[in-house]
C-alpha cells in the first residue's frame, strides 16, 4: 500500500466528550505531508459547506483545520520518513455543532511550550475559532485535538467576533 496516498477509512468520529456514541461523518487518513493540509482543508471544507451552507462556519473550519494538519505535518514526526507518518481527520455534525477531530501518533507536544515557540499561532487560532477544543497528547501515543464549532452562531464562544 503507498502511504503517500489518501485513504477513507470508516466513517465513525469518536469524540472525547462523547466518546461512547459514534456519530457518522467524512474520516480521513493522509500522509503526514505538505500536501496533506491542502487535500484536509479542502476535504472537509466542502463537506461542511453541504452540511451547513454557512460560509463562516466553512472558513473558520478550514483555518483550524490547517492549522492542526500543519502541526502534525510540521511537529509530529521528526524521527522518521515524512511518507511513514499520518494524520486523521475526523468530521461530524449533530445536535447544533460540528465536531472536527485532528490526531495523530507522533511524538506527542508539551502543550505549555508550544504556545511559546517561534511562529507557533496555530492552538491561538484555534482557541479563538472554536466554541470549545480539547488537546490530548502523550509522548507514546500521538495528539488529538478536537475542535467544536457552533452551527448557532449564539452559543459561538465569547472571543469569536461576529462577521
Amino acid at each position: 500500500m503507498d502511504l503517500r496516498q489518501p485513504r477513507r477509512v470508516d466513517p465513525i468520529v469518536q469524540v472525547p466528550w462523547r466518546a461512547h456514541v459514534p456519530v457518522t461523518g467524512l474520516e480521513l487518513s493522509l500522509a503526514a505531508v505538505p500536501e496533506s493540509v491542502r487535500e484536509a482543508r479542502t476535504a472537509v471544507g466542502d463537506l461542511v459547506a453541504q452540511l451547513t451552507g454557512k460560509e463562516t462556519v466553512v472558513d473558520d473550519v478550514r483555518l483550524c483545520v490547517s492549522e492542526a494538519v500543519t502541526n502534525v505535518v510540521r511537529h509530529a514526526y521528526p524521527s522518521v520518513p515524512r511518507t511513514e507518518g499520518r494524520v486523521d481527520v475526523g468530521v461530524d455534525c449533530g445536535n447544533g455543532e460540528l465536531r472536527v477531530v485532528v490526531r495523530d501518533t507522533g511524538c506527542g507536544i508539551a502543550i505549555e511550550s508550544s504556545r511559546e515557540m517561534p511562529g507557533g499561532y496555530g492552538l491561538e487560532i484555534i482557541d479563538r475559532l472554536t466554541t470549545r477544543h480539547t488537546v490530548v497528547s502523550g509522548s507514546d501515543s500521538g495528539t488529538e485535538v478536537a475542535m467544536v464549532f457552533a452551527l448557532d452562531t449564539s452559543k459561538a464562544n465569547g472571543s469569536h467576533s461576529p462577521r
